[in-house]
């Protein structure tokens, strides 16, 4: 109760004025459907369904001369034909306040999200150990000092609590992360700015592991022209992990086993690596080509720290002015440093082309296929998904009121 009854106090602090503020609210609601040859992305018994999914959404926001707030309220009801009990009822709500000053900004934002761990573990890991119901809350707050025109320091302090619902043998692990960091970036030209990071993390989970990471960061961004775009950050790391373990030991009487013992141990270790983000941006007249290559560390599983290599790319074609394709390809490398658990070692690649329909103003048709394979360290089998949905999403007009 005593962390709630702060939440509005900070929210105090950054929430704007009534005094000539300019409100908006920008509702869309999307109806998609399609059908997936291995929802769990699993080797063994596999499930293939239809599926259905309706997603209303709602961008808010309220701004003054000085201070603004603005946010996201989602809902996705998802359903199977295969099992009912498949079925989803997820929550999303996001806000982020801010207050300048006179050399300073004050920023608050916060999030809840109901979802489950499969698609978007994917996403940020590269692994799919099941698809579980996760419920996660994320407080991060941070302060900005422009210290002359071309030179800003910027200090943030991130606080997720992630609980997973009825997640027994799945390897996922309730956890709580604390992580800051300090930026002090420098406009070197119109075209050029650098940057350099000093953050930490500490994790802890209900097994009783915990890590620490120390991270240190230089960032170069150039814009060679209009249309050509490059961004590098590079650094290293320290992860330190801390947990028990339990070896069992045979005790014998004379030469009859009376049982194993079981005998715990404090361990410790830790490591070095490396930091990498490279990624670039051509635009040509009716499309674009990104790039991305990035090594980092990521705890959002259950807590343990696990090294993500990732590598994409992404290609949009405007084949007319309703018509667009597009074709993204990724490639991850995730694995477990530290000794902690090796099987969860993987590679995981995905293919997705995809079109989108402009039928009207408000009207917008999408369709995609997706092709997913992830291969493991410990087995020769492999788990391969494949799903093709259409989307039909109405965008409202943008309701903007001046008061």
């Amino acid at each position: 109760m005593g962390r709630r009854r702060w939440i509005p106090l900070l929210l105090a602090g950054v929430t704007p004025t009534l005094y000539a503020a300019q409100w908006t609210v920008d509702p869309s609601v999307s109806l998609r459907a399609g059908y997936v040859d291995n929802l769990r992305m699993s080797v063994d018994n596999r499930v293939s369904t239809a599926e259905i999914t309706l997603n209303p959404r709602s961008a808010f926001g309220v701004a003054t001369p000085r201070s603004g707030l603005s946010g996201t309220l989602g809902f996705h009801f998802r359903r199977y034909e295969e099992d009912s009990d498949l079925d989803e009822n997820n929550t999303l709500l996001t806000l982020s306040g801010y207050r300048s000053f006179e050399r300073s900004r004050l920023g608050l934002d916060l999030a809840y999200v109901k979802d489950t761990t499969l698609d978007s573990q994917l996403q940020e890991t590269g692994l799919a150990l099941g698809r579980v119901r996760r419920q996660r809350a994320t407080l991060s707050p941070s302060w900005t000092w422009m210290l002359s025109e071309r030179t800003s320091l910027r200090t943030n302090y991130d606080y997720s609590d992630v609980q997973y619902i009825n997640a027994e043998g799945s390897g996922f692990v309730d956890y709580r992360l604390h992580n800051g960091g300090a930026t002090l970036s420098r406009i070197l030209s119109e075209k050029t700015d650098l940057s350099l990071t000093l953050s930490g993390s500490r994790t802890d989970n209900d097994n009783d592991v915990q890590s620490t990471n120390t991270n240190f960061q230089v960032g170069f961004s150039h814009r060679f022209s209009e249309k050509l775009s490059l961004s590098v950050f590079a650094g290293a790391r320290r992860t330190r992990v801390d947990f028990t373990s339990v070896r069992f030991v045979e005790i014998f009487s004379g030469s009859t086993s009376l049982g194993f013992l079981p005998i715990t141990q404090e361990v410790s270790r830790s490591d070095w690596g490396g930091l990498l983000s490279i990624s670039a941006e051509r635009k040509f007249l009716r499309g674009s080509s990104s790039v991305s290559l990035s090594r980092n560390i990521s705890n959002s599983i259950n807590g343990t720290p696990i090294e993500v290599d990732r590598a994409s790319w992404r290609n949009t074609y405007k084949m007319s002015e309703r018509f667009l394709a597009a074709l993204e390809l990724e490639l991850y490398r995730s694995q477990v440093g530290s000794g902690v658990n090796q099987n969860i070692d993987r590679n995981y690649y995905q293919i997705q082309p995809e079109f989108s329909w402009k039928l009207r103003p408000a009207w917008r048709l999408t369709g995609s296929y997706r092709y997913r394979r992830q291969s493991f360290s410990n087995t020769n089998k492999d788990a391969i998904q494949n799903a093709a949905y259409l989307t039909l999403t109405y965008q409202w007009p943008k309701i903007s009121i001046s008061r």
